[in-house]
């Protein structure tokens, strides 16, 4: 089987699936140079790992086209009823890499660096809610609800919780926005690109350092500070969209908060110096001592 057509006729069930654009997109590229480099579906292990082998970039662009790969065999595997060759491939290594976040003090200087009413509105939806930056793009006027706003995402539509003053901007700028769509642009809906560009601007205007400056950043703010401030994975998988609870429990990590608290009251050192602190103050081991420190001194008096 060539594999360019193993490739056609997985995109094609991808799309079949009312996968998103941009999901169809990271398959083709991580998939497609495969395809140009192996003309014959491989069935053995071998000729995927040298291809894996050419691969440049980081260690998680190496793992996303494995990802990419193995769904792709087990598509072939299970509809054409043939062996997987990559069962017999282990996942490249990548190190573990802290999710970039925002503190709730770099949010309050985000926020504060927009003056533009769009720019604001943007801001609190995505703050406030976690939205993708596609889903903000494809926000509808009559989408925004008594409490909520419904979206389109990568797993379909759904309805998300948003606050009075989110509710308050939204309304605003939708009333001066022409069409159906809440956001625009000066060609017509805002795009996902000036979204990002958007963000980034008033992320380094805030003074914010680090990777990842866009609107992913601050949905990754949101399921951390949603379960610092005591919220459950169970709502925060709901709210943010994820088809799978483990991508949700990512977050999970990322409450050092409660970590650091817990570090706090449980630590072996700080047990033993609280031991430690409790004997030197107790009374009656503290009179027996300075008694015995007097008594030393009178002897010594004594010999001179």
């Amino acid at each position: 089987m060539r594999t360019e057509l193993a490739l056609q006729e997985f995109l094609a069930s991808r799309i079949a699936a009312n996968l998103s654009p941009a999901t169809i997109e990271w398959y083709k590229d991580r998939l497609i140079p495969f395809a140009n480099s192996c003309y014959d579906l491989p069935r053995r292990p071998e000729p995927i790992e040298q291809f894996q082998a050419t691969v440049q970039g980081s260690p998680e662009t190496k793992f996303d086209v494995y990802r990419a790969l193995k769904t792709f065999f087990r598509f072939i595997s299970k509809r054409h009823r043939k062996p997987n060759p990559m069962d017999a491939i282990n996942p490249p290594r990548r190190p573990k890499t802290l999710m970039p976040t925002l503190e709730a003090n770099e949010l309050m200087k985000l926020l504060h660096s927009a003056q533009d009413l769009r720019d604001r509105a943007i801001l609190n939806l995505t703050i406030d809610s976690g939205v993708r930056a596609g889903e903000v793009c494809s926000l509808l006027k009559h989408n925004i609800k008594q409490e909520t706003v419904v979206v389109y995402g990568k797993t379909g539509w759904r309805e998300v919780p948003i606050s009075d003053e989110t509710k308050r901007f939204l309304l605003q700028v939708a009333a001066e926005s022409p069409g159906d769509h809440v956001f625009h642009g000066h060609k017509g809906p805002i795009t996902r690109h000036l979204i990002y560009a958007i963000v980034r601007r008033l992320m380094e205007k805030a003074g914010i350092k680090g990777p990842k400056l866009g609107p992913h950043r601050l949905r990754h703010a949101f399921g951390k500070n949603f379960l610092v401030q005591g919220g459950d994975l169970r709502s925060l998988q709901e709210i943010m969209g994820h088809a799978d609870v483990k991508t949700t429990e990512k977050y999970a990590t990322l409450n050092l908060t409660d970590i650091i608290e817990k570090h706090r009251k449980y630590s072996p050192l700080r047990a033993a110096h609280a031991a430690a602190q409790e004997s030197f103050f107790n009374k009656d081991e503290a009179v027996k001592e300075a008694e015995e420190i007097l008594n030393e001194e009178r002897r010594q008096s004594g010999k001179q």
